[in-house]
């Protein structure tokens, strides 16, 4: 099984053999979700869905 780093935590994440560019992943470490964004290498980013800097804090008023 591939091994990946987490981009938050740096802790090794294992990576599905099946895996492909844009499928999500979960690192137990830290409890962030990843986004597969390289495959050879296996390379992870933070998903734009668990990042807080996309969310708009203006819609609250």
């Amino acid at each position: 099984m591939p091994i990946a780093v987490c981009p938050e935590c740096g802790a090794e994440v294992h990576v599905d053999e099946e895996s492909d560019k844009g499928d999500t992943i979960h690192c137990e470490e830290c409890d962030s979700t990843l986004e597969v964004v390289g495959l050879d290498p296996i390379e992870l980013d933070v998903s734009s869905d668990d990042d807080p800097d996309n969310y708009d804090d203006d819609d609250d008023y």
